[in-house]
């Protein structure tokens, strides 16, 4: 029974480091690793601390009318049909493939490229060529978003109601982290670029580099025996049936001698 109880001990470490890290997603050829607060893989995108989004083709733009309700209400009654009035009352104005919005009065008009800022003052010189006195255009992007994946409490996409919205207000959004997520090496991956931050420290809070941008995913790594859980119980089964059948063979031959001691 001695010799039962190694055999089943060699197997399930075997079994363990066979398994090591298979949990994790978002893998590189190379290891990351760092012990800096906040450190940065491959070709950066953009320069994080001056980030604007720019308006570009599937975005939807939330478009007040600050002091002239007439033409915001005029957004719903120029739509050819009740969902084009739903599109664009509720989600907002479709930025199209060739880069224009359809808006009340003026028609079609190229955003896209510019900032939120850059837009709502283009809107306001068009809408004062329009004969429009004075007006004050209030534009949002609303459809920026994120992916959080990994140890939170409610991973999934992400609305952001602001440019620039930091990591930590993300996950907060996903609920928080949870146990067993690695708090050390969170993972910010924005095209061929990784951001990777220490949450265990102060310093990350005061950098820009946590700032978001619109399609960023942010992935919480289990952390230790979290890693290696959910292959190791889907591989349990086969381990299982391999011990059963080992024990009901060494019953068997301990009874074939017992019988034939005799």
């Amino acid at each position: 029974m001695r010799f039962t109880g190694l055999l089943c001990f060699v197997l399930f470490v075997l079994s363990s480091c066979s398994y090591k890290n298979k949990n994790t997603l978002f893998k590189t050829s190379k290891k990351l690793k760092s012990d800096n607060p906040i450190s940065v893989f491959g070709q950066a995108s953009s320069d994080t601390s001056t980030y604007r989004h720019r308006i570009k083709p599937g975005d939807r733009l939330q478009i007040r009318f600050l002091n002239n309700f007439d033409i915001g209400q005029a957004a719903g009654q120029s739509a050819t049909s009740q969902a084009n009035r739903d599109i664009n009352t509720d989600k907002g104005y479709l930025v199209n493939y060739d880069s224009t919005v359809t808006l009340p009065l003026i028609g079609r008009i190229n955003l896209a490229g510019q900032t939120r800022l850059e837009a709502a003052k283009n809107l306001e010189n068009k809408y004062t060529e329009w004969g429009i006195i004075n007006p004050i255009i209030d534009l949002n992007i609303a459809s920026l978003s994120v992916t959080v994946l990994g140890e939170v409490e409610s991973p999934g996409k992400i609305l952001l109601d602001k440019e620039n919205t930091s990591l930590v207000d993300a996950l907060a959004m996903a609920g928080g982290l949870i146990a067993g997520s690695k708090k050390s090496s969170i993972k910010i991956i924005r095209g061929k670029e990784i951001i990777l931050v220490n949450l265990k420290l102060i310093d990350p809070l005061y950098s820009p580099a946590i700032n978001l941008q619109d399609n960023d995913i942010v992935y919480v790594e289990p952390y230790g025996v979290k890693a290696t859980l959910e292959p190791i119980s889907a591989a349990s089964t086969g381990v299982t049936l391999l011990f059963t059948g080992l024990q009901a063979l060494l019953i068997s031959v301990q009874l074939f001698y017992l019988v034939n001691s005799r």
